[in-house]
């Protein structure tokens, strides 16, 4: 596989990188993205990096397609076949509130209440048949929702994960009358107990299925049309790849596709810079994506909430997001205060600078009025999108500057200040929420606009450094390259560590292993390159929660080492052990990888050997004044070139800014350390 693309495709840009692994040739690209349909900004990508499509040997893709449809409540007409007396499961959730003082509050399920339908059936806890499925029922069901208009039905049974045969006769039952294959049952999606996250997981599955394949159809034909007959690997949210053909099997798999490629990248990028401790800030034009990454080792969940009252419980990067982007809208809000975001412009209309149509004032027009932007490497001025300084100017002098008394410099000043201090507030939240201390950790800003306010996030968080990678504004979609090919499995198993018998134990895991290795093999990885990764959620018995505990795949799984194992995880995320309980096994786990296209991006990256590169100035206003700036092609700084702030990098795919005070030192592998000097 010599000529590869990763693309990342994002609320306002379409992210595109090209290496070809034999000659080591390097081309990037960002272009806008086209909401309507993102394949045709995929599509203007592919053209902008002056390659055929047909040259290409393989294509892999971080998308938005699942997250975005959630969210905004865009994905398809759903129908759930559920337990009698449970079919309010979705409303009913955990009791919670969107304000946790609040008295009223307002959510809205993803199935309405009439597209939900019960039927007579009951397996216990225990896997006894308590009440004998209905068959009329269920197809009389079907047939209901079916007229009804709901194109994907949704089965969730009480108790399917000890048991799944209700739920697969009612599969086969429902196909009879089901007009298409999108039927999606918990079981496959999600076998373990708590009725509600498990219906809510299988829920979001089949929320985005059709339009997921509807997506992938409409790429891999207009890749075909241009000569592309390749593989199309997905990313997922866990940062591991699958093939787009199986992508609708697993499609909850894929909603946070995008920032979890970011991370892949973050710490490939860590790695090669000698780094162990970073929080990856991954800001674009819309939020700001962060992921703090602990030894190497980027912090996981198999639970995240998309929206209120929606968990999603799949294996994931625990990537968190805030509304902090390029895009992000000031405003003064009723009480006279200064607010960024959560609102955004997106792509289109996009900032007023960008001239289309956008008159409310975002942090890039900030940027622009303080003179943080140049006009000559705009993002998209080969689309004829560019900077229009006068645009800017207006909007913040109408919105901020005039209702707050001030210069339009000192308001645009003010934006980022209030961008910062939420950006700083929010990391410095979750490095304490792990009992971790910012002063370990370096910030590693990637991103369209991460690299202009790495170093006031720094400053906010009390991080000692700082680390600007080649590539800012690609990174997400260089983590896409950077992959494997991946399938995860759970089962509940809900054990004791005393009562357990270890060779079940071995036979769920031995399941697994072969079923995943078919799939992989299937998509074309060699039975030799499989790894397959054993763990286990584990908690004290009584506990309401559990934590991933990993096995040593050299260990033998006995009980003594399933108990040792649980307790030195224990220890490490709550520095204390409770003595005298029996220790549970909740669910097992198992992850199958292959090896990556890709191993090491920074290979590509050469540094040149021009001892002294050429450097222009320009004025920047900051701290209430004008700064002489210099200004830097950053890729014309050898290794080892000091950058004494304050100093613009500028590349075609961001823009850095190096505040006063502060200085940074080129690496031999392309990235920038930026600490204080003073």
């Amino acid at each position: 596989m010599a000529h590869i693309v990763g693309v990342d495709i994002g609320g306002t840009n379409t992210d595109l990188v090209y290496v070809d692994t034999v000659t080591g040739e390097l081309r990037t690209a960002k272009v806008p993205t086209t909401s309507h349909d993102q394949a045709f900004g995929l599509m203007n990508g592919i053209e902008a990096l002056g390659l055929n499509a047909k040259d290409i040997t393989l294509i892999t893709h971080g998308t938005t397609v699942a997250t975005n449809a959630t969210i905004e409540r865009k994905g398809a007409k759903c129908g759930l076949l559920t337990t009698r007396g449970f079919r309010d499961v979705l409303e009913l959730r955990r009791r919670d509130r969107p304000k946790t003082y609040g008295l009223i509050g307002e959510f809205t399920p993803l199935i309405e209440r009439r597209y939900r339908m019960e039927v007579d059936e009951r397996i216990g806890a225990d896997g006894e048949v308590i009440a004998e499925l209905n068959e009329a029922e269920v197809v009389s069901q079907a047939e209901r929702l079916r007229d009804l208009g709901c194109e994907v039905l949704v089965i969730s049974f009480m108790h399917s994960y000890v048991d799944a045969r209700h739920e697969q006769r009612a599969r086969e039952l429902v196909k009879q009358v089901w007009p298409n294959d999108y039927i999606v049952i918990s079981s496959d999606v999600l076998p373990v107990m708590r009725e509600f996250e498990r219906t809510s997981t299988t829920v979001i599955a089949g929320y985005v299925r059709p339009l997921l394949e509807r997506y992938l159809s409409s790429l891999t034909d207009k890749l075909s049309a241009s000569g592309y007959h390749e593989d199309l690997l997905v990313v997922q949210s866990n940062g591991g790849l699958v093939s787009a053909p199986m992508v609708p099997q697993f499609a909850a798999n894929t909603i946070l596709s995008g920032p979890a490629a970011g991370v892949t990248a973050a710490v490939s990028i860590a790695k090669t810079a000698g780094l162990q401790n970073v929080v990856s800030c991954d800001m674009g034009g819309t939020s700001l994506d962060i992921c703090v990454i602990n030894g190497l080792v980027p912090a996981g969940t198999h639970q995240q909430h998309l929206d209120f009252g929606m968990p999603l419980c799949v294996p994931m990067i625990d990537v968190h997001a805030i509304g902090s982007g390029g895009g992000s809208i000031a405003r003064i809000d009723s009480t006279g205060i200064l607010q960024v975001g959560p609102q955004s412009a997106g792509a289109d209309p996009g900032p007023a600078c960008f001239g289309k149509g956008g008159t409310q004032p975002t942090v890039t027009d900030a940027k622009l009025v303080l003179g943080m932007l140049g006009k000559s490497l705009a993002i998209g001025k080969n689309t004829g999108l560019g900077f229009n300084l006068d645009l800017a100017r207006a909007a913040i002098a109408d919105a901020i500057a005039g209702p707050l008394g001030l210069s339009v410099e000192d308001a645009a000043e003010a934006i980022l200040k209030v961008t910062g201090a939420q950006m700083g507030a929010y990391i410095r939240k979750k490095l304490f929420e792990r009992g971790l201390d910012p002063r370990d950790f370096s910030i590693l800003a990637f991103g369209g606009a991460g690299p202009l306010h790495a170093n006031r996030i720094m400053r906010e968080t009390g991080c000692e450094r700082m680390v600007i990678p080649p590539y800012p504004g690609i990174t997400s979609a260089m983590g896409c390259l950077l992959g494997s090919l991946r399938h995860d499995f759970i089962q509940a198993f809900n054990q004791a560590i005393p009562a357990l018998d270890v060779r079940s134990l071995g036979a769920v895991y031995g399941e697994h292993i072969e079923k995943g290795s078919e799939l992989l093999i299937h998509e074309g990885v060699p039975k030799d390159k499989i790894t397959p990764v054993l763990g286990a959620d584990m908690c004290y018995l009584g506990q309401t929660h559990s934590i991933y505990v990993e096995f040593d795949p050299n260990a033998e799984l006995s009980q003594a080492y399933l108990q040792r194992a649980f307790e030195e995880a224990y220890h490490r995320q709550y520095s204390q052990l409770l003595d005298g309980y029996e220790v549970l096994l909740v669910n097992l786990r198992t992850s199958l990888m292959g090896d990556p296209a890709v191993d090491d991006m920074s290979k590509f990256h050469k540094l040149p050997t021009t001892p002294t590169p050429a450097s222009d100035t320009c004025l920047v206003y900051f701290n209430g004044k004008p700064q002489s700036t210099s200004v830097y092609e950053r890729h014309s700084l050898p290794f080892d070139f000091e950058i004494v702030g304050p100093a613009l990098l500028l590349q075609q795919d961001s823009t850095s800014f190096i505040e006063p005070g502060y200085c940074g030192i080129v690496q031999k592998c392309g990235s920038i350390f930026v600490e204080r000097t003073a």
